[in-house]
């Protein structure tokens, strides 16, 4: 004979335990007065209505007499109250809800609509007309008639607030208090996963800045220092030269390259004069380079991702300018352009290199690692272009929303 074993004091699957579950427990899984769980909702209380249907209907048929009209009207009338308890206000419930209302205006919309349903059943409940007559009792004194009246009175104010009760219960009273409860969790929840997403992108930004430094550093490093030892062979005046061009380069850079992996960014005159200090040391190095940067004063202060440009500047001497023979030129600039929906910045590195016929085709590591930065902070505002340049060489361009670095005054 075969054996289930099931671990004990382990929540089940979760597809198992929505097939076991009831009606009610699987509309828990949803938002609640959402379609879908006014739909199980529904479904849940089917049963308990056939039931009581069945019940009243053997109660109205063994009732005897001239009382069995009035009898089988009460049952009726309970009924209808529990029907439209069950049934109105929640789905009045479910359209408030996806009109997308503000918060505020949603919890008063559902309140109300949950009032609704159970003031139009009210009515209809038995025995709850305070200003209906007593029953009248034959030769009774005046105040054997006026008891009555009292107790009368008494009676219906208690069935008044009993249905009340009632109605509240069946009219979604625990449901409002379970979407107040789901409200607030969602919300924490919403927060919570805005933070962790966060983080994760800067985490992301931090790491992406890190393999930028890493491809810059080393490479022209090692070149400049190759460059250096043979100048020193043949010409140690420019062996010199390109020793205090490194020398300032690095006072510019290796405290900024620390600096901006904890930040997200940086000014664009910081930028600049690092793509200057390192294109020196290129062209010490190959005194064939013509070097440009042009770059209105007012934008030096605008804010940047730290290591895109000195990146894009780095591409253009690896792939285009190292690998051309004879005179080479790049140039480096900042423009102010005007959008529809604000201003942009437009940084470009042009060189007159080899172009997308040389070493490169423009999907780079670096390159894609730009894009992703890009994507991360700007979404859909800010993108890198490459474009073959009429004389020979790349442009690469990024643009992205014009801003100010914090507390500049820019």
């Amino acid at each position: 004979m075969e054996t289930i074993t099931t671990p004990h004091d382990q929540p089940l699957p979760h597809s198992l335990a929505t097939r076991i579950a009831g009606w009610g427990s699987v509309a828990r899984q949803y938002p609640i007065f959402g379609k879908t769980w006014f739909g199980y909702r529904v479904r849940s209380f089917l049963v308990p209505l056939g039931l009581l249907t069945a019940v009243m209907v053997l109660i109205g048929a063994f009732i005897p007499g001239s009382q069995a009209a009035l009898v089988r009207g009460a049952l009726l009338a309970v009924w209808l109250v529990v029907v439209l308890a069950l049934f109105l206000g929640r789905g009045l419930a479910v359209l408030v809800c996806r009109q997308r209302w503000p918060a505020q205006r949603e919890v008063a919309g559902v309140v109300c609509a949950l009032l609704l349903g159970a003031l139009v059943a009210l009515p209809l409940t038995p025995y709850t007309r305070i200003n209906s007559p007593p029953p009248s009792i034959p030769h009774a004194t005046p105040e054997q008639a006026e008891q009555l009246r009292a107790r009368t009175r008494e009676n219906q104010v208690v069935n008044v607030i009993f249905w009340v009760l009632v109605l509240g219960w069946l009219g979604g009273g625990t449901d409002l208090l379970a979407w107040l409860r789901q409200r607030r969790l969602m919300r924490e929840n919403e927060l919570l996963g805005e933070v962790a997403r966060y983080r994760d992108e800067r985490n992301e930004v931090e790491m992406q800045l890190s393999i930028l430094a890493s491809q810059v550093e080393p490479h022209f490093l090692f070149n400049t220092l190759s460059g250096v030892r043979a100048a020193m062979l043949s010409d140690p005046a420019r062996g010199v030269a390109m020793i205090d061009h490194l020398v300032d380069y690095l006072r510019a850079t290796i405290p900024q390259l620390r600096a901006d992996r904890a930040q997200t960014f940086v000014s664009l005159g910081s930028q600049l004069d690092a793509a200057q200090a390192y294109l020196g040391i290129i062209r010490a190095r190959l005194p064939r380079l013509d070097v440009a940067i042009d770059c209105p004063p007012e934008l030096r202060k605008v804010a940047i991702p730290p290591l895109m440009l000195i990146s894009l500047v780095e591409n253009a001497v690896k792939h285009g300018i190292e690998l051309k023979k004879g005179p080479a030129r790049i140039a480096v600039s900042a423009v102010r352009r005007q959008a529809d929906d604000g201003a942009l910045l437009e940084l470009a590195v042009a060189d007159d290199g080899l172009g997308f016929g040389g070493a490169t085709s423009g999907s780079g590591i670096g390159l894609s690692n730009i894009r992703e930065r890009l994507k991360h902070l700007y979404g859909d505002a800010a993108a890198l272009s490459l474009r073959a340049n009429d004389g020979g060489g790349v442009t690469a361009a990024i643009v992205l929303p014009l801003r100010a670095m914090p507390n500049t005054g820019a």
